[in-house]
């Protein structure tokens, strides 16, 4: 072992008892440990929350959609050339488009400007396990009867409130429960259970309005409309979709959007989601729409679908890192007042050293590996303090307000990724050297003579 490493080990844990200056460093190292533990948990749970959202994202939506300008006529043939892709697990054929809806045997004037998805339901099933999601009434009754109009022309708002249609020929659709909530007023405290709260819903009346997919203007002359009765109610776990996404069946899309035995969009599950294969199978399925399908339209990836979401993500995980990171600026503080404590105090050792043939860089290696010593003991402590709250709020998490209604979890998660430990014990070790640098700078530019003259 180097001398300086023996000085340095003697400096941070001084024999005959403690000292003020020992104190003074148990301190410093208990301000970064601190600070890092902090910065560990703050990042561990941000890691649950954004997880938590991706999956259920993932479970809501697809994986990739193959977008086409003028539709598809040909869905039916075409799926089997899709799914015979590798990391394919499952595609459907969906219509999407957005359209204004409000109940029509509400007693309160409600709308809502609402994203609508024409599916198949066995399809669908197997691509976003549509089916696991509902928490009242049935997928199924979705194919019962497809949309139709039972006045020629366009309707005005009132015709379509006064307009009467058997309930065994109306067609079915699927609400979100925030979109349930919004319309009828209903609540998870309305039954005993959350089933049978939305009970209540099934069978209500409501109005979809779209625009045909040639028209370009917004004019009544123009929109199509139909009436859907609730058939289920499903809750994704994300607001986004709850609050703004509909399904129905996709004759029933077909005749609001005017495409007869057209579907707009085909969505992928895959069974790799990772960024890397997402890609590489967005771009063969791209590549085999070109050559064997012919149809015009181009695939997106779930990435891209939700890149402001996770951007966002992204961007508050940072901030919040940074803001801790100056926690742990503020605690390397302490190791620079430490360090100039230790070499006023050392001032006659530092003489002696010099006197006995100790250079100039020898001296500052001594309190650089100091300062470095009370950094990385620091990290350490804070990685073992960080790694026992995540486990302990992982074993015993705490419940969040509002009951899983305000925040869509029940409980506060937490995830633990090597790379925030890795981040925040090398960062540390980091800012420790650069706050030693100054203080082992003026102890190396002690003169022999002087630091011996004046101890």
């Amino acid at each position: 072992m180097r001398y300086e490493w023996f000085i340095a080990r003697r400096y941070l844990h001084p024999q005959g008892g403690a000292t003020f200056i020992f104190h003074l460093t148990l301190i410093s190292i208990a301000g970064v440990a601190l600070g890092v533990a902090s910065l560990i948990t703050v990042l561990s749970v941000m890691n649950g929350f954004a997880n938590d959202l991706r999956t259920k994202i993932l479970e809501g939506r697809s994986h990739i959609v193959m977008n086409y300008y003028d539709g598809l006529d040909n869905f039916e043939s075409v799926l089997p050339v899709f799914s015979s892709i590798d990391n394919v697990a499952a595609c459907s054929p969906v219509i999407i488009k957005w359209g204004m809806l409000f109940p029509t045997d509400f007693r309160h004037y409600t709308q809502n400007a609402v994203n609508f998805v024409g599916i198949d339901p066995a399809y669908e099933a197997a691509v976003t396990h549509l089916d696991e999601k509902i928490i009242a009434g049935s997928l199924d009754a979705l194919t019962e009867a497809p949309a139709q109009s039972s006045t020629a022309g366009a309707m005005k708002i009132t015709e379509l409130q006064n307009l009467k249609v058997e309930a065994d020929t109306t067609p079915g659709i699927l609400i979100g429960k925030e979109l349930a909530s919004y319309l009828f007023g209903v609540t998870e405290n309305d039954g005993q259970t959350k089933p049978d709260a939305f009970e209540r819903v099934l069978g209500m009346r409501i109005t979809l309005i779209t625009i045909p997919n040639e028209s370009e203007t917004i004019s009544m002359g123009v929109t199509q409309s139909a009436i859907f009765k609730v058939v289920g109610v499903f809750e994704s776990g994300h607001y986004e979709f709850d609050s703004a996404w509909v399904y129905i069946s996709i004759p029933s899309a077909q005749y609001l959007l005017d495409i007869p035995g057209k579907v707009t969009h085909i969505e992928f599950r895959l069974d790799d989601h990772s960024q890397t294969k997402t890609d590489e199978t967005n771009e063969m399925i791209y590549s085999l729409n070109r050559e064997n399908v012919g149809a015009r339209g181009y695939a997106e990836t779930w990435m891209r679908m939700n890149r402001t979401f996770f951007n966002a993500l992204e961007y508050e995980k940072m901030t919040m890192n940074y803001i801790l990171k100056i926690i742990i600026l503020v605690a390397t503080f302490n190791i620079i007042a430490t360090l100039f404590m230790v070499v006023t105090e050392k001032t006659r050792d530092i003489g002696l050293l010099r006197a006995v043939g100790a250079g100039r860089r020898n001296i500052m290696k001594i309190f650089l590996i100091l300062g470095i010593l009370v950094g990385t003991i620091g990290a350490m402590f804070g990685v073992i303090g960080g790694y026992g709250v995540c486990t302990f709020l992982q074993q015993f998490p705490p419940e969040l307000p509002g009951d899983g209604q305000i925040y869509y979890l029940k409980y506060l998660p937490c995830e633990m990724e090597i790379f925030d430990f890795l981040g925040a014990s090398l960062y540390t070790m980091l800012v420790s050297f650069l706050a030693s640098i100054y203080p082992a700078i003026r102890a190396s530019r002690f003169l022999p003579v002087e630091a011996l003259r004046f101890s």
